[in-house]
Parts: structure tokens; sequence; C-alpha cells
């Protein structure tokens, strides 16, 4: 039994050293320069955050890969050190995902870049979450052969001549295989410029990519056509690039909105809607401003799919083409209530007061 015990030990204190890594909370790693940025990520553990203390000047790109990390900016800025910058081979973008990395980048500028401000290459996997991207020679966000996921995105000018915001692609150095870029849509997404905002690369590898909205995602990237379109939360595309040609795109398809006529009287309401909604009383309700249709001392009593008010609109059913709903509303009835013909409530206290003095007085007298 004795053995038995030491044996438990011994093999308990084993496990406990094989798995203790994978129990290693993250750390946070202050960062303030390129050598302190470039340290941290060679010497992190996946799951690290690297939180910026300053603006940092790149002499050279970054890239990760077989890591998953997060760069905090804290709103500062990473740009390219142009006095003293080198490509590395071919690449000049500033931040770069290979294969196998999973990188966050929340509240960070990129500006400046020689190419890209950053890119998900070949596998890699790149979050945008609270980030600006303004000035990068080529574009703002590259695309290419892996996945970036928009949370919320701004970009300024990015692109020598034309605007080039996000660059969907497969590059020639690209390794062949099974990664297609794939552009996720999770958050928001806007643009001082509105041309290219989403711009398909040719004369590369791309033959294909995916686009994915999740459904809580206030813009989407949708397809129309041959063209690629950013919508907004009102389904109203703020966004329209022209695909080219030969190119598969795996999207969803943009369903233009439909139009909701509000019918109160002679006045009408037109309420833009998507295809799909299930409109509800109270959405209805605060479309119509009866104050600025003239209908003053009104209250909306009822919604009806006929003018002459006999069926009740049926609010379960999803609206898929263009629709009228008759508003019925009535006058307000008046205040019936008795008047005193007084106006304040203390006169009226000190005159039954009063009242009630004289009462009790006379009737003293006549008890006396």
């Amino acid at each position: 039994m004795k053995k038995f015990k030491i044996f438990l030990f011994l093999g308990l204190s084993l496990m406990a050293i094989i798995i203790a890594p994978s129990f290693c909370r993250a750390e946070t790693i202050s960062v303030g320069s390129d050598d302190a940025l470039r340290n941290a990520i060679t010497n992190s553990n996946d799951g690290d955050v690297l939180s910026l203390t300053s603006n940092i000047a790149l002499i050279r790109p970054i890239e990760i890969v077989d890591k998953t990390l997060t760069i905090n900016g804290n709103g500062f800025t990473i740009t390219r050190n142009t006095e003293n910058w080198s490509e590395n081979g071919s690449n000049a973008t500033l931040l770069t995902a290979g294969a196998g990395a999973k990188l966050t980048l929340t509240n960070l500028k990129l500006t400046n870049s020689q190419k890209y401000g950053v890119q998900s290459y070949n596998g890699g996997y790149v979050i945008l979450d609270g980030v600006t991207i303004s000035n990068c020679g080529f574009g703002g966000v590259l695309v290419n052969a892996g996945t970036v996921e928009v949370r919320n995105l701004v970009l300024h000018k990015n692109g020598q001549t034309t605007n080039n915001g996000i660059e969907i692609a497969k590059g020639y150095s690209v390794n062949t295989g099974d990664n297609e870029p794939t552009l996720i849509m999770n958050g928001t997404l806007s643009s001082s410029e509105k041309d290219n905002v989403i711009f398909v690369a040719i004369n590369d590898k791309l033959s294909e990519f995916k686009v994915e909205n999740t459904e809580s995602s206030e813009n989407k990237v949708l397809l129309n056509g041959n063209e690629i379109v950013v919508t907004d939360a009102n389904n109203d595309v703020i966004f329209t690039s022209k695909l080219p040609a030969d190119i598969d795109v795996v999207a969803e398809d943009y369903a233009e909105n439909v139009v909701v006529t509000l019918h109160v009287g002679d006045k009408t309401v037109p309420v833009s809607v998507m295809p799909g909604t299930v409109l509800t009383k109270e959405f209805l309700t605060s479309k119509v401003d009866l104050a600025k249709l003239g209908l003053t001392n009104t209250t909306i009593v009822g919604f009806y799919s006929d003018a002459e008010f006999k069926t009740a609109f049926d609010f379960a059913k999803e609206i898929t083409a263009n629709t009228d709903v008759f508003v019925k509303v009535e006058t307000n009835k008046k205040d019936t209530t008795p008047k005193t013909g007084v106006n304040d409530y203390f006169e009226l206290a000190v005159m039954i007061s009063v009242v009630s003095i004289i009462s009790l007085a006379v009737l003293k007298r006549k008890v006396g």
C-alpha cells in the first residue's frame, strides 16, 4: 500500500508538470518601442496581450505565425519609420498574421505603411476591433488567402492612386492548398472614402472567396449581381464595388428593401424595411408623428389592412413585398370633470376654511 501511494504521488506530480503550461494565465505585456514589441512577440505565450504605452514606428514588417496574440493599442499608433525602413522580401505590410496565427488588434491606429496596414496571410486570422487605418500605400487591409473578421473598423484614404480599403486576394507567393480568403462582418465598417471600400484583386491566383455576416452585424457585405455591396443597419447600400470577371463569391445575396406605406387619413408615411421583417405596433407607432401630420389632439387606436378599418393588420406575418397599412386615429375626448371656477386650489382651500369658520360662528350663536 505504501508503494502504491508513492507511485500515485509521483504519477500525479508528473501529470501536473505536463499539463501545468496549459493552465498558465495570459499576461499583459507593456511595450513602447519597435524592439520591445518584437521581443514581446517572440517571448509571448498564446493568449498574451501586448499593450502599447506609446506610438511605435517600425523599421521593418512584423510577422506572426503559430501564435494567438492581442495587440491593444490603447489609442496609440503603429506606423512606418520612413527614414529607416526595409521590406522583408516582398512583404512591406506593417503587421501580418501568417499560418497558424490569430491576431486581434484593438483600439489601435495603423498608418503610413509602404503597402498595407495589416494582412491575414495563407491561413492566418486577423480580428479588427476598434482599428483605424489611413495613408497606406497599397491599401488598408489585405485578406491574402487568410481570414479577416471586422468588428469595428474605420478606413480613411489608402492607396496611392485610387482608394483601396479591404483587398481580397490570393498572391502568387501563397502556398497552394485550401486557403481561400474569407471576410467576416461582425460589427461596423465605416470609410471616409466611397470607392473600393471592398476591392477584389485581379492578376493573381484568386479565383474565389467567401463572405460571412453574423446575425448581429450592423454592416453587412453582400453579393448583388456583379457587385459587392456594403449595407447599413437599415439595409441601405452605402458602398459598392465591381467584381472582376471569373471570380466566384460565396456570399448572401442582397435583397432590396420593401416599403411599408402608412396611410393616416389623407396623409402617407413611407417606411423602408428589410424583406422578412416582422412589424410591431410599437415600431409603426414610432414612425407616425401625428403633430407633424397636422393631427393634433388625436391618438392612434389601431392598424388595419383596409381603408375601412374592418380587418386588423396581421403583425405575425413577414413583410416580403411593398405593403399598405391603414392607421386609425381618434380625436381625444374632452375632459368632462366638473369645473369649480377657481384656478388656484389654495384659494379654494381658503374659501372652504372661511365658510367653515362662519358656519361654526353662526351655529354657536344659535346655540347660545
